[in-house]
């Protein structure tokens, strides 16, 4: 049996691990980058014990990099097949004759990753995470060592009410990857903030579970998820949980009226949100607003406007998500916290809190949307009902 044919079967029979072994189509460079040290040293044991014959080419090909030594060096050879053993004990004596050194674990059933290589200081791993934009949507960067050199570039478009948008793979020299960065990181138009790698994680995993059932998961993402996105992040807090957890001594030191007053201003000048439910809602309140004021002139213009306005807060409210409205709040203050406005980032979290279950709150809140949302088209309605008071003025004047 050739050595994908081994691997097929181990994906069969190792349902946990079948997400990372089958994408790599028998590759095992590719199979050593998409599982993790732990799982890779699972797979390189049942491999020994369950097809020793094909063992010789997934251990010479792991040998050659220093996550494969980690991995050769933390499975014991007892209770293994002849020639696999032998194939091991090779590949033990070469690597530790390298000075890489590791105490192996007892089993192979048992292979961890709990001993690292001495020489894997070299890994490189990072996160940076945008702050939500007027959707919500949201941009992550994932780096890590490539195991061929260089570095792998993980790009995440997410939204935590539409799911993973994108998800993009680029293999790059670190220093190419490095200047990347640098270049959203830094000066005052900071777009990119450095996150723990498991909170990141924690967040795009979130988001592909609300995956709408009309647009499939990116079929890249699906191949990465087993790898990247695991059961085991569902513990981890979010960034927003994280600032929370942070300032919670200090939330008593805010005033309650003047944070929301101070939100409801961001909101409607745009340095804030607005986060509305679809872009369709937009659209078809535009139009609506166009329906309104047509034919009408000077103060019928003006009261059309203000029903129309009044209308489209009362509909937001009704069709706004509050805990997701929360969350958005709540993730602003991260990016606020991380940006030294500690503030700022508390104003958030009080009114993050204010809004569920107090109407009131909500309902201003959603006013505030919609004419931050609508600043622009507002200017449009308006234009005729201005030209209508300068006839009127010119009139009387003449008169």
């Amino acid at each position: 049996m050739s050595l994908p044919e081994s691997l097929e079967r181990a994906a069969s029979e190792n349902l946990s691990l079948a997400d990372q072994i089958r994408p790599a189509n028998g590759d095992p460079l590719r199979l050593l980058d998409d599982l993790s040290t732990e799982d890779a040293g699972q797979l390189l044991a049942w491999i020994l014990k369950e097809e020793p014959d094909v063992a010789a080419e997934l251990i010479e090909v792991w040998g050659e990099s220093v996550e494969g030594a980690q991995v050769l060096l933390s499975v014991s050879d007892v209770g293994i097949a002849k020639s696999a053993r032998k194939a091991l004990r090779r590949a033990h004596h070469r690597l530790r004759s390298r000075g890489i050194e590791v105490v192996v674990t007892a089993s192979p059933a048992k292979a961890t990753s709990a001993s690292r290589a001495a020489n894997t200081s070299d890994r490189w791993q990072e996160a940076h995470l945008s702050a939500p934009d007027f959707r919500g949507a949201r941009v992550g960067y994932l780096v890590e060592s490539h195991p061929s050199g260089g570095a792998r570039l993980f790009e995440i478009r997410f939204d935590p009410a539409r799911g993973i948008l994108d998800f993009k793979i680029y293999n790059a020299g670190r220093s190419k990857v490095r200047g990347f960065l640098r270049s959203l990181t830094g000066g005052v138009e900071q777009r990119l903030f450095e996150v723990d790698r498991g909170t990141l994680r924690a967040l795009v995993r979130r988001a592909s579970r609300g995956q709408p059932a009309d647009r499939p998961l990116p079929s890249s993402f699906v191949e990465w998820r087993g790898r990247l996105f695991a059961e085991d992040l569902d513990e981890e807090a979010t960034p927003g949980e994280l600032v929370r957890r942070e300032l919670a001594s200090k939330a008593t030191s805010v005033d309650p009226a003047a944070t929301v007053e101070t939100t409801l201003r961001e909101i409607r000048d745009g340095s804030l949100g607005p986060w509305p439910p679809k872009t369709a809602w937009v659209a078809d309140w535009m139009e609506r607003g166009r329906e309104a004021v047509e034919g009408l002139e000077g103060e019928a213009r003006s009261g059309a406007i203000d029903r129309w306005l009044g209308e489209a807060s009362e509909a937001l409210s009704k069709e706004t998500d509050v805990e997701l409205l929360a969350h958005h709040l709540e993730e602003m203050a991260w990016i606020r916290w991380r940006s030294d406005a500690e503030t700022g980032a508390l104003a958030l979290l009080d009114v993050s809190e204010a809004i569920a279950g107090n109407d009131d709150a909500l309902n201003r809140m959603s006013r505030a949307r919609v004419e931050g949302l609508f600043a622009a088209f507002l200017v449009e309605l308006r234009v005729v009902e201005e030209d209508a008071l300068e006839s009127a003025e010119t009139g009387a004047t003449s008169d």
